[in-house]
């Protein structure tokens, strides 16, 4: 059965039309109102492994899978009744059966052609098989990355969770011992031991903040800044680390700039970010007596000593730098000394540097080192004003 020449009209557009249809990439199979095969083009011959003349006069629901045939029919006369589209001049994606028997994917665009009551459907279908299994495959290898990023995120976390808790937990057990001293002295130190006591269990409560605070930035990537003080974040990171590194010769000096606005920072990241690059300083200078720490305005002139100085570097941005006369740093790691797992020393792993810089990125700053003409290192990192 072959469509009546009157709706397509005649003559030279006719025989274009049928030369246009003949040369379609795409399947054009049109059909009337009850869903009968009308015509079969040869790309819909080669999609679905029949011959015209073996679907022509057939249901259009042949070309179906089994479990949707039954529905078609209903599709058709719910439309022919109502008028509501659920394919024509919409287009959807459908399954489709090829002779074969095997099922494919096809986009299907459906138009209509009306000639008084009379009703033709034509279908354009395309084979989209292979794009299909090409987005699964890269789904299912978008789920793999995914899984090893988790895994390697995991890894990293541990590790950083492992050396950012060591500080607290160092504290702890100097406390502890510290207390243990007290109460075992002759006569007691009752008061000096509650002290000490006081203090263990507020390294516990910090141990802890800094677990929920790493989990929340891998959770959404971001810190919770509020308006910080950043001197007290400083002060409050030199008397952390002083009891993390104890050292008989440590001494602390801080002259921090006046008058700074508040940052927008979270102040346990802050801190750690400052405890971790103090640490990194006494390690520096380790066996350089005097182990002094200056923290201050002006750079160090002594030995050992280490200048830790905020100031305003801009009206949007406070910058605070860590200076050490150290060694300084192999030139080959001062780019890459933020990357996990490079370090310096030969004791650590170098996590806490990456962490360091993970934290600053998330509060909108950015943090660098660099080594002094005069000898010794700098790090130096921003962070915003908090908003007014």
């Amino acid at each position: 059965m072959v469509i009546d020449r009157m709706y397509l009209g005649s003559g030279a557009e006719t025989s274009l039309l049928d030369l246009i249809i003949q040369t379609a990439p795409d399947a054009i199979i049109t059909a009337d109102s009850n869903g009968i095969i009308l015509s079969f083009s040869p790309a819909a011959e080669q999609m679905f492994g029949y011959k015209a003349d073996e679907v022509v006069g057939q249901n259009l629901s042949c070309l179906m899978l089994e479990q949707d045939r039954a529905h078609h029919d209903g599709y058709l006369q719910h439309y022919m009744r109502t008028g509501e589209k659920h394919v024509i001049g919409i287009g959807r994606q459908v399954r489709a059966r090829r002779k074969s028997g095997e099922a494919f994917v096809a986009e299907l665009a459906v138009g209509e052609l009306r000639k008084g009551d009379d009703r033709i459907f034509t279908g354009f279908i395309r084979d989209v098989t292979e794009r299909v299994d090409a987005i699964r495959k890269a789904r299912r290898l978008q789920r793999a990355l995914d899984q090893v990023s988790r895994i390697q995120m995991l890894g990293e976390m541990s590790t950083a969770v492992a050396h950012e808790i060591n500080q607290p937990l160092t504290a702890i057990s100097n406390f502890a011992r510290a207390a243990g001293h007290r109460l075992r002295a002759n006569p007691p130190d009752v008061q000096a031991a509650v002290e000490h006591l006081d203090e263990l269990a507020e390294q516990a409560l910090r141990a802890g903040e800094i677990v929920k605070r790493m989990k929340r930035m891998v959770d959404r990537g971001q810190a919770n800044p509020g308006p910080e003080n950043i001197n007290a974040i400083v002060a409050e990171a030199v008397r952390i680390a002083k009891t993390v590194h104890s050292h008989d010769n440590l001494q602390v000096d801080m002259k921090l700039a006046a008058d700074l606005p508040p940052v927008r920072a979270d102040r346990i990241q802050i801190q750690q970010v400052m405890v971790n690059l103090l640490g990194n300083a006494v390690e520096a200078i380790e066996g350089e007596p005097p182990a002094e720490i200056s923290i201050s305005t002006r750079m160090a002139g002594r030995i050992g000593e280490i200048e830790i100085h905020a100031e305003r570097q801009n009206h949007e941005t406070i910058m605070v730098t860590v200076t050490d006369n150290g060694p300084g740093l192999p030139e080959e790691l001062l780019k890459t000394a933020f990357d996990p797992f490079v370090s310096g020393h030969m004791q650590g792993v170098g996590v806490g540097l990456a962490v360091c810089r993970s934290i600053i990125q998330s509060h909108g700053g950015r943090i660098w080192a660099e080594n002094n003409p005069g000898g010794g290192a700098s790090v130096r990192f921003t962070l915003p004003v908090a908003d007014s």
